[in-house]
């Protein structure tokens, strides 16, 4: 096994046996939006301590309103998800299936629920345990990384600061007449350095650049 699959393996390692897969089941910004007034109905849903502080009546009425809010029947469907997958990877045990495991990695990474890495990891972790041989392993885990590792370059390279940031062709701009104003400088204010003049001059444009975009 190479060395790419062997640091591939080693992170599928850690994110199978530790918490840092499940960050995908914290509540995304709309979740957060819209539940300001109900955090606790959201995050710290307690129907024990709910059954122990109200009659009977009251119990099953607030649970029923509990349980039928969207948000909630989301919260309880990432913990079903959670627990299938931890029950699949960790218990070699699950309700799924491993054609429904894979889609719902699949799911959730195309969710934004999971980074490109854990994604990969898991199905690293899936690849190991449904591959009939070792060889069929290591095949199968390098075509899937090498996948990855065209798609975060194409996402790289699709990537243009001077359309996807405000405020950067103007800083760049400006970066490289002022570049060319201290190069030719031979004394600087306060008996400050030519480096830090320059960095401080820099660090002036980025700020107007910036928040002049800001203002608009």
């Amino acid at each position: 096994m190479n060395n790419k699959i062997l640091l591939s393996v080693g992170i599928t390692l850690l994110l199978a046996t530790g918490a840092t897969t499940w960050w995908y089941f914290i509540p995304t910004p709309d979740d957060v939006g819209n539940s300001r007034g109900a955090k606790v109905e959201t995050r710290s849903m307690d129907l024990h301590a709910l059954q122990s502080q109200a009659p009977e009546k009251m119990r099953g009425k607030e649970a029923a309103r509990l349980l039928s809010d969207p948000r909630v029947k989301t919260y309880l469907s990432r913990e079903r998800n959670k627990q299938a997958l931890d029950a699949y990877f960790n218990h070699g045990d699950s309700s799924l299936s491993d054609e429904e495991v894979w889609q719902l990695i699949e799911s959730i990474e195309s969710e934004g629920r999971v980074m490109a890495y854990e994604a990969l990891a898991l199905k690293l972790a899936w690849l190991e345990r449904n591959s009939v041989s070792a060889q069929a392993f290591e095949q199968a885990a390098s075509d899937l990384v090498e996948r990855y590792q065209r798609k975060s370059q194409q996402n790289t390279a699709a990537y243009d600061p001077y359309e996807a940031v405000p405020g950067f062709a103007e800083y760049k701009q400006r970066e490289a007449q002022i570049v060319l104003e201290v190069q030719g400088m031979t004394h600087f204010p306060g008996g400050i350095s030519k480096q830090e003049y320059l960095r401080r001059r820099l660090q002036e444009a980025r700020e107007k650049a910036y928040s002049g975009q800001n203002n608009q």
